[in-house]
């Protein structure tokens, strides 16, 4: 269940228009999706029972798996539905960047042919691909931090188990 958790979060992070420009930062999302389902693993581990760093690792490229499957159905989901709402943002944003410095009028039917298909672009099917490598892998990076943060500190004992009665 912390994997599913850390996945959902991933994918919504990663499927969601806009939202998914957060992962410019870094793959920021991926990292904490991995991140969280350590947190949540953690949060329902017994005390007597350490946090291993195979453990994180193993949720952290579960949760990225999760994540990328989340993420595609989202994408395509919103490609077809409302159709290409970033492609065609960034397609007035760079354009409008372009127009005001006189860029614009300088360019080649080429590029602004370039720039029109950046704005018609359909989902692309190595897509799917990228993101079951990019997912897992920065989602197993954010098991290795939660599990970092999360383990206990050297010197500190784990607590005794309650006594069985």
């Amino acid at each position: 269940m912390p994997a599913l958790y850390g996945g959902i979060v991933m994918g919504l992070i990663s499927g969601i228009p806009f939202v998914n420009l957060i992962n410019c930062f870094c793959c920021a999302g991926i990292l904490l999706g991995g991140y969280l389902s350590v947190f949540f693993y953690k949060k329902d581990l017994p005390e007597s029972i350490p946090l291993t760093n195979k453990d994180s690792l193993q949720l952290g490229a579960l949760a990225g798996v999760i994540g990328a499957v989340i993420s595609i159905v989202l994408s395509v989901l919103t490609i077809y539905t409302i159709g290409n709402i970033s492609g065609e943002a960034m397609y007035d944003f760079v354009c409008g960047m372009y127009d005001r410095f006189g860029i614009l009028e300088q360019m080649s039917q080429d590029q602004l042919d370039q720039l029109a298909a950046m704005k018609a672009a359909e989902f692309d099917p190595t897509n799917i691909i990228f993101a079951f490598i990019i997912d897992p892998l920065f989602g197993l990076l954010g098991g290795l931090i939660g599990y970092s943060t999360l383990k206990p500190k050297p010197g500190t004992k784990p607590a005794a188990p309650p006594p069985v009665v």
